[in-house]
């Protein structure tokens, strides 16, 4: 967010000090605190509505085909298994591989 070294804090530090003072620093460090506190957390509440609408618009574009959702699952499975699946040619269902090994010794 920004790039603020501990030289920058200092230097706030005894700014604020010279400014507001040694009694009434405290109370203001905690004021800025606790507005950053408050900042923060509304920031991550809007992205946390954010994120459950785009999740929510996911969904919904999922129900309206669902034969569709399933075959990009299906095919996300067949991908992240980098397997190649050969289907059998009709003489490979057909073969014994005792048979085919007998009559290779003959």
């Amino acid at each position: 967010m920004f790039d603020i070294g501990f030289f920058e804090l200092l230097v706030i530090g005894v700014i604020a000090l010279l400014v507001l003072g040694p009694e009434r620093l405290p109370k203001a460090a905690r004021s800025v605190g606790l507005a950053i506190g408050k900042v923060k957390r509304s920031f991550s509440n809007v992205q946390e509505e954010f994120e459950r609408q785009m999740r929510t618009e996911e969904l919904k574009e999922k129900l309206k085909d669902p034969y569709a959702t399933f075959m990009d699952d299906i095919e996300k499975e067949v991908n992240s298994d980098n397997k190649v699946i050969d289907a059998p040619t009709p003489d490979d269902a057909y073969s014994d591989p005792i048979l085919d090994a007998d009559s290779k010794d003959k």
